[in-house]
């Protein structure tokens, strides 16, 4: 047997457990609960590796299993905290789940970083089998782990497994770009997570803001279906004016589009672009993060980076330009002052970095004006057309004009 009941070792901090380092300086914090590590869908064998994903973890992994019964196990869990290891085996009958104990593991044939490694593990049940598992490892832990050719586990001094990491590079890879190929087929069925979808307009009756601009010279503001859904009472204010009362006239849910009527005629609706290029320069107003930033709005700069959304949707273009709650609903501007999009919403980074283990920028999103267009229409709204110039505009004089047709839209 592995363990005898007596040897159960509680969690604790060792005292150089911080310097040790083979996998990137990996935490040594045991897992709070016990794993259900599932395999439920098998991707085949990679250089004697088997590669797989399992809805329990929310993520790939890739398993070997030995002479000796035992079987290594990583992988990426956006339910764990990214990287973890495991060991299982169904002869280690001793191993208590929930129990925590502190293993070393010493690399053999490592081509860099450090060859020993300290850290405490939770015991789990796997079926027959028993295992040790640790998570909340830092992302490239496993590169760390695939430049050993084996290694060996101790406990209490005492070798008790000694595992070949023959192929544990490819088997690396390949469980990368099973996590790039599932992140993927996630995003096309959930949408990219919008810029603050919580608070605004959340139908819940509590209070929430966005943005939106004038698109007709008698009132007409235009913004996000999702910043008005469930208001009762929805006022617009512009820079440096006091907030008046607007009616919701049409949204669309489907395209995340709503139309207010304010009553107030206005000389500051923007001519609206028929498309965007890809690479040209663009820009956004709004007013983020209400009651942390300025009150008399925000401005900033990107370019067009591809002209389909996530998932190759093609009424939407995605944009570099910086984007944060609040500016749902608000103008993207060309250079030449014509708006060529409605911001509709921004990756969720972190949700990325749980199925990539890589942090996504500056991805962001943009409804087509030629989507806004067809929906004014069908609600006999007609928007000014562009008005494309010889000559492009400063950012400061696109900032101004844009500041003059953008207002906050607030639902309570």
């Amino acid at each position: 047997m592995m363990y005898s009941a007596g040897k159960r070792v509680r969690r604790r901090l060792c005292g150089g457990l911080a310097a040790l380092a083979f996998m990137a300086s990996a935490t040594a914090l045991a897992s709070p609960a016990p794993p259900n590590l599932t395999v439920d869908k098998s991707f085949g064998k990679t250089a004697g590796w088997s590669i797989g994903y399992s809805e329990a973890l929310g993520g790939c992994l890739a398993a070997a299993t030995f002479g000796d019964g035992t079987t290594i196990w990583f992988g990426l869990s956006a339910v764990r905290g990214n990287a973890y290891l495991a060991f299982t085996n169904p002869k280690w009958r001793s191993i208590a789940a929930g129990d925590q104990y502190d293993l070393r593991l010493q690399a053999h044939g490592q081509r860099q970083g450090h060859g020993r490694w300290g850290g405490t593990f939770v015991g789990f049940e796997r079926g027959e089998a028993r295992g040790l598992f640790q998570s909340g490892l830092r992302d490239n832990f496993v590169a760390d782990l695939s430049n050993a050719g084996a290694i060996t586990v101790e406990f209490e001094g005492r070798p008790i497994a000694k595992l070949s990491l023959v192929g544990s590079t490819d088997a690396l890879d390949a469980v990368l770009g099973c996590q790039k190929e599932f992140a993927v087929e996630k995003a096309k069925s959930t949408g990219p997570a919008p810029a603050r979808r919580d608070d605004e307009g959340s139908g819940s009756g509590r209070s929430s803001q966005g943005t939106g601009f004038y698109v007709s010279e008698i009132g007409h503001v235009l913004t996000n279906q999702h910043v008005i859904d469930g208001c009762s009472a929805i006022t617009v204010t512009r820079v440096g004016s006091a907030p008046i009362k607007a009616r919701l006239v049409a949204a669309d849910a489907t395209n995340d589009l709503a139309v207010l009527d304010t009553d107030r005629a206005t000389p500051s609706a923007p001519p609206l672009a028929m498309r965007a290029r890809v690479g040209e320069s663009v820009y956004a107003f709004g007013f983020p993060l209400n009651g942390l930033l300025a009150t008399t709005g925000n401005f900033t700069v990107g370019n067009v980076t591809a002209t389909a959304g996530l998932g190759d949707d093609t009424r939407h273009i995605q944009v570099s330009v910086p984007i944060q709650p609040g500016n749902s609903g608000g103008p993207l501007v060309d250079q030449y002052g014509n708006v060529v999009g409605v911001i509709v919403s921004k990756l969720n980074a972190l949700k990325m970095a749980s199925l990539t283990s890589d942090l996504a920028q500056n991805v962001n999103f943009a409804i087509k004006t030629t989507i806004a267009l067809n929906f004014l229409e069908a609600n006999g709204i007609l928007a000014p057309l562009n008005t494309r110039t010889s000559d492009p505009m400063t950012a400061d004089t696109i900032a101004e004009r844009a500041k003059a047709f953008t207002v906050r839209v607030n639902c309570s």
